[in-house]
């Protein structure tokens, strides 16, 4: 691949997987299950706009290339993650907020093999969460990915899947306790030439709720996007992208089908000295089909994507971002919700062995529709708050040990759905 793919490049240790991964969560959602640790965060907007989840939550995790197991052509990079974490409100509720001291194991293991200038990699891990008071928590969660690169000279073919199976208290919109089995599937093509380049791909997005009460909200979905980048200067490339999403529900019972479509331009690459930045702006359309034979309004909306890593060191990386976009609702009879976060991180090394991740997000979800709570009908508007932080230090190269603490508010308009949150986490990491 030449220096243009980078514009589509995977998240990098100093990107996403150095700062969230080593264990501030920014989402300004309820905490997931899977580590913050080892397992990371992917891009908001990978390939197209796909909705929730746009991409299965976490992966396992993606190691150093010295920390592997050679058995022939194949590399093995097993790992193994064991913490205790005090959590002083597992339920995220107002009136109902119980503490537990929770005891986590991760076992996991990545599988690669290569063949000249292709790659064939394949994960899989489990969570076994256990809780000291609340057992009826308790869950064994899992977690698995595949991935085909096939590289030629100025071509690039990508087919993925990631699939989560994990019971959790995943929503934003709500705080109820869900089995919920996430997979996407990707395929990717990319042609490069040394002033411009070509991405189309296909993603499809597979939603199915275990639990009863969230089985109206299954559904699958489509996205097909194409996008170019011409090189404005040697490492700064302005992008056009264009995206069509189709989201099918199983059960047209409160919740209809809809397209969306949306056109995006912007530029990403290294604008200034030790500064790269990933900005896209654009417009995004949705049309909901008829439901329970009413129609619904088309909702057109300025979208946003916008990223900036500052570096001046290699011991030091700060990250900003913003994101505006539409989600797909599971809230009374929204269909829709606006999202508008911005998120500040640091990451900084000291003493080659110790690293500190602090960092702050914050957030809110708009809806568009009337609904009920605590005997109060209003739209419904919530605003996310986060502080996170984490001290680790690096005993040898397979093994870790940290300790950190993250606090996450959500303030409603509706005083019902308010919360707060604080979890304290320490940790031993093995990782080969």
């Amino acid at each position: 691949m030449t220096e243009t793919v980078r514009w589509r490049e995977r998240v990098r240790t100093v990107g996403v997987a150095g700062v969230v991964g080593l264990g501030v969560w920014l989402g300004g959602v309820p905490p997931v299950t899977f580590a913050e640790e080892v397992f990371i965060q992917q891009e908001e907007l990978p390939i197209g706009l796909p909705d929730f989840p746009r991409e299965a939550w976490r992966r396992v995790p993606e190691l150093k290339p010295e920390q592997e197991i050679k058995v022939g052509i194949l590399k093995l990079h097993p790992s193994f993650r064991s913490a205790i974490e005090y959590n002083d409100n597992i339920r995220l509720s107002d009136k109902d907020d119980r503490d537990d001291v929770i005891f986590i194991e991760r076992p996991a293991v990545i599988g690669e093999m290569k063949l000249g200038d292709h790659r064939l990699e394949a994960g899989y891990g489990t969570e076994l969460l256990q809780f000291a008071k609340e057992q009826e928590e308790n869950t064994t969660n899992h977690l698995a990915h595949g991935l085909l690169e096939l590289n030629f000279k100025d071509f690039q073919l990508m087919a993925s899947e990631a699939m989560e199976d994990t019971t959790s208290r995943l929503f934003t919109e709500t705080v109820a306790r869900d089995h919920v089995f996430l997979n996407t599937v990707q395929i990717l093509g990319r042609y490069d030439r040394p002033m411009w380049a070509l991405e189309s791909g296909w993603t499809h997005n597979t939603i199915d709720h275990k639990t009863p009460i969230f089985n109206e909200f299954d559904y699958g979905e489509d996205v097909l996007a194409l996008l170019g980048g011409y090189k404005l200067f040697p490492k700064t490339l302005v992008l056009l992208e264009t995206d069509v999403g189709f989201a099918n529900y199983d059960h047209n019972t409160s919740k209809p089908d809809h397209t969306y479509w949306q056109l995006l331009t912007g530029v990403r690459g290294e604008l200034l000295p030790k500064v790269t930045s990933t900005v896209k702006v654009g417009f995004q359309s949705r049309e909901f089909s008829e439901l329970n034979g009413e129609s619904l309004d088309e909702r057109n909306l300025l979208v946003a994507d916008a990223e900036v890593v500052y570096s001046p060191r290699v011991s030091d990386v700060i990250r900003f971002q913003y994101l505006r976009t539409l989600r797909t609702s599971t809230y009374a009879t929204n269909n829709y919700y606006r999202q508008d976060k911005i998120s500040v991180s640091y990451r900084k090394r000291f003493a080659r062995k110790w690293l500190m991740t602090p960092g702050w997000s914050w957030q809110s979800h708009g809806y568009p529709r009337l609904s009920t709570e605590g005997g109060r009908t209003e739209t419904r508007d919530d605003f996310f708050n986060q502080l996170g932080a984490e001290l680790r230090y690096e005993i040898q190269e397979w093994l870790s040990s940290g300790v950190a603490y993250n606090f996450v508010s959500r303030n409603s308009n509706l005083d019902t759905l308010d919360y707060e949150n604080n979890r304290i986490t320490f940790d031993v990491t093995v990782a080969f």
